[in-house]
Parts: structure tokens; C-alpha cells; sequence
């Protein structure tokens, strides 16, 4: 397949398959904010930051390593598929009982402790799921249906049964069932469509190899979902409920704009694995060429969440969530820092540097972990916020000089970004002049923009045509 349609495909796949889930998703989340109240949501938002840090330990870092070794070994699927998700497995049924176990010998509210088991049921829910084996094989039209999976199963079970504070438990119970759903989808469409069935491998030896090699991959996670939940539980500590509440609410809006801006570079990974050993000159064009699209589409993007923040908050969450307002404002630009990072994590994982990705995640934790310490107590959720935007500027700023030195020289953060950072400003006044309502403004300042980003050479004719000349199987004209 012509590669520029290969990386199409995959991202087209992921695009419908992710978009749709996580609107879906958050259609729920927010009907839960509404219908829990803020209390209520603190206590869920702490559930859901507890099963997704035990998964993270469990995962073992097969998300990613598993990805790139199937994109690269892929006549050793099947092994590759049992022999890491039976790591996976036996390492969630342990910490989830472990965590059972220290919370039953923990002095608190029953009903605090059920909740948060029934978020940490996520880690083995989520255990056996194939997700990683789809993208390995470049087959990412088959996660669509997992993915829809769990989001309907999510929505259609708190729309039926969570209708007020005290369905707090249930709602944790249904978010994490609703993953055990998509993973059973999962195993059920790579057996019947790919003829790849899943067999327990308890084998030791061939899980201590593969931990030595998925390390770095799995210190990456912990350090990535360290970095975003750190304020969650930093709150849980300090702040009451209510005020969890507050901050959990755009900080749930942020990780779903994060991880809808993680699609492309999702698509892009086993591509870029394959074509960095094989092809490098290639590697080297798409990775710029899509970091520049995510960039000139990012920071627009923020320009208009920040300037539209007192009408999206009050709409996604009720007037309740006022206080949140001010939050939003600053997490969206951790939006275009986190999409931006990825971009250069990305390549840093496909050249095998994954040494230094955890490196720099891990400082960038620590950041985040002092900054909190510092600026919670004092201001809440509204230091938070900043602390992970701190922490988000720590680990690019360690990851670009690394890329600068080991992967490619590149301008993207020099005269690139000062383009799109101008155009994207001068939207923003644009915006705020105009007599019109917030909609009609927005639509008139993004047309703006896309004129402008042609002006300025943002988007260039020479690049357009190019893409163009790819998607149709033609040479360039020189």
C-alpha cells in the first residue's frame, strides 16, 4: 500500500473509532458531573485516577512495546499477543487484590473504599484487551468496534441505573465493567477475523525477557499517567470533595481533547517503527509533516477554548461548575504542550530511545509532584492546573534537545511555531472584535486563520501539493 494512503487508512480508522468513543464517553461524564453532583464526581474522578494508575503498573509497558514488535515481527503475533497479555492479566489480578487488601486495613468510610475497588477493577478489565495487536498489524478498523463497545455500554448503564449522589458506586462499577466489554469485543473480533486466539502462557522465562525490554516503555506510562492524575490525588488529600469536584470536571474535558489530539500520532507509531529502520529519509518527512499539522490545528484550537471557556464549562457540566471556568483556561494549553510532547515521544520510542523518553516523563513528574506540593495548598485546582503546565514544559524541553541531537534538526519550534503562534493571536483579536455571536465568531476567526496560515506559509502550496501527488500515487513535479 502507497504509504501516504497506509498512514490515511490508519488514521481515518482511528479517527472514527476514538472521536466516537470518547464523545460518547463524555457525554456520560458529564451527565455524571450534573447528576453526582461535585462531591460525588471528586469521589468518581478519584476511582477512575486509581484504576488507571494500577493499569499503568500492570500494563507493563505491552501497550506500546507489544505495538512496535508486532509492527515489526508480525509472523510472531500470536506468541507475542498471549504470551504478553498473560503478563498482564496475572499482574492486574495481583495488584487489584493487593489494593483490595490495603484498603479493608485502611481507616475509611465503607462507602469511599468500595468506590475506589470499583475503579481499580479497571486494571483487570482492561488486562487482556487487544487493542495493541490492531495497531501492531496496522488493522485499526476492527478498534472501532471495541471502542464503541465501551463507550455504549458506559452511557446506556449510567443513563439506566446512576441517578443521584448515592449511585457513586455504581457508576465506578459500570465505567470499569463497561472496559471489560470492549476487551471481550476485542478478543472475540481477533479470533474470528484474524484466526489469532488467546492462550494462557505462564512462562516466567519468556515474561522476563520481555519485561527487560518493555522496561522503559512501562516506566513511560507510569511516569505519563503519574504526570496527569499526580493533582488528582494531591486534592484528594488537601481539598474537600466538592473542590475535587470542581477541578476534575475541565480536567476530564482536557485528557478527552488530549486524547482525540493523540489520534494521528496513534496511526503514525507502527508506521514510523517500520520506516525508521527501513527507510529513514521517509521517516523524517511524515514525522514533520505531521507535527506541523498538529501544531497548526492545536493552537487554534486552545485560542478558542480559552477565549470560549465561560460557555463551555457551564454547557458540558451545568452552572454548578462555575468555579471551574477559571481551571479550564489554563489546562487548555496543556492541550497543544501534551499533543506537541507525544509528537516527539513518538519518534524518540520508533528510534528506540526510550531510555531517554522515560528520563524525560520522569522529571517531568517530578515537576508536577513539587509544583502541586507547592501551589495546591495555596490555590487549589487553579494551581494544579499550572503545576501540570509546568511539567508539561520540563519534559519537552528535555525531549526536544534530545530530538534535536539523535533523531533530525528541525525549526518546528523556532520559526514554525512563531508563525502559528502570530496567526493564532491575531484570530483571537479578530474573535473578540466581532460584534457577532460566539459561534458565528468562531467559524469567521477560523476561516481567518486558514487564509492567513496560507499567507504566512504555514500550509504551503508546495506542501499541498505534494500530499496531493501521494494520496494519488504520482511523483511530484520537480
Amino acid at each position: 500500500m502507497l504509504l501516504s494512503r497506509r498512514i490515511l487508512s490508519n488514521t481515518s480508522w482511528l479517527a472514527v473509532s476514538e472521536v466516537s468513543s470518547r464523545v460518547i464517553i463524555f457525554i456520560g461524564t458529564a451527565y455524571l458531573a450534573r447528576v453526582l453532583g461535585k462531591a460525588g464526581f471528586g469521589l468518581f474522578s478519584l476511582s477512575l485516577a486509581v484504576g488507571i494508575y494500577l493499569w499503568t503498573v500492570a500494563d507493563m509497558g505491552v501497550t506500546g512495546y507489544g505495538t512496535r514488535e508486532i509492527a515489526r515481527r508480525r509472523d510472531q503475533t500470536a506468541r507475542l499477543y498471549s504470551t504478553l497479555n498473560s503478563l498482564r492479566f496475572v499482574f492486574a489480578l495481583a495488584l487489584f487484590m493487593i489494593f483490595s487488601g490495603a484498603l479493608y486495613l485502611i481507616d475509611m468510610p465503607l462507602e469511599k473504599k468500595l468506590i475506589l475497588s470499583g475503579g481499580a477493577f479497571f486494571v483487570v478489565a482492561s488486562s487482556l484487551s487487544s487493542d495493541w495487536v490492531f495497531r501492531g498489524l496496522e488493522r485499526m478498523e476492527f478498534i472501532v468496534f471495541g471502542r464503541l463497545a465501551t463507550s455504549l455500554f458506559f452511557l446506556a448503564g449510567i443513563y439506566l441505573l446512576v441517578k443521584s449522589r448515592s449511585d457513586t458506586l455504581l457508576a465506578s462499577v459500570i465505567y470499569s465493567g463497561a472496559f471489560l466489554a470492549g476487551t471481550l469485543v476485542f478478543m472475540l473480533i481477533l479470533r474470528r477475523k484474524l484466526k489469532t486466539g488467546f492462550s494462557l502462557r505462564l512462562s516466567p522465562a519468556e515474561w522476563w525477557f520481555h519485561i527487560k525490554e518493555s522496561f522503559y516503555f512501562a516506566a513511560n506510562g507510569i511516569f505519563n499517567n503519574l504526570t496527569i492524575f499526580i493533582p488528582i490525588f494531591f486534592m484528594g488529600i488537601w481539598s474537600t470533595s466538592e473542590m475535587l469536584g470542581v477541578f476534575s470536571a475541565p480536567h476530564r474535558l482536557t485528557m478527552i481533547l488530549i486524547r482525540m489530539g493523540e489520534l494521528i500520532i496513534l496511526a503514525l507509531y507502527p508506521t514510523l517503527s517500520s520506516l525508521y529502520v527501513s527507510d529513514r529519509e521517509s521517516f523524517k518527512k511524515v514525522h514533520m509533516v505531521h507535527q506541523q499539522l498538529i501544531i497548526a490545528v492545536a493552537v487554534p484550537g486552545c485560542i478558542i477554548g480559552a477565549l470560549f471557556s465561560k460557555n463551555i464549562i457551564p454547557l458540558f457540566f451545568g452552572t454548578g461548575y462555575a468555579e471551574s471556568v477559571k481551571i479550564f483556561t489554563v489546562l487548555i494549553w496543556l492541550t497543544l504542550l501534551a499533543v506537541v510532547r507525544r509528537t516527539v515521544g513518538v519518534a524518540l520510542l520508533s528510534a528506540g530511545l526510550q531510555r531517554i523518553n522515560m528520563i524525560a516523563n520522569g522529571t517531568g513528574a517530578a515537576v508536577v509532584a513539587l509544583s502541586s506540593v507547592v501551589l495546591i495548598p495555596e490555590y487549589g485546582g487553579y494551581g494544579a492546573a499550572w503545576a501540570l503546565i509546568a511539567g508539561e514544559i520540563f519534559t519537552l524541553l528535555i525531549m526536544s534537545v534530545v530530538f534535536k541531537s539523535k533523531i533530525y534538526q528541525s525549526d518546528i519550534f523556532r520559526s514554525y511555531s512563531v508563525k502559528v503562534l502570530f496567526a493564532g493571536a491575531v484570530m483571537g483579536l479578530l474573535i473578540i472584535s466581532l460584534p457577532f455571536s460566539g459561534i458565528a465568531s468562531a467559524i469567521i476567526g477560523i476561516l481567518f486563520y486558514g487564509l492567513l496560515s496560507l499567507s504566512t506559509g504555514i500550509v504551503s502550496r508546495k506542501t499541498v501539493q505534494l500530499f496531493y501527488h501521494r494520496m494519488v500515487g504520482q511523483k511530484p513535479v520537480a
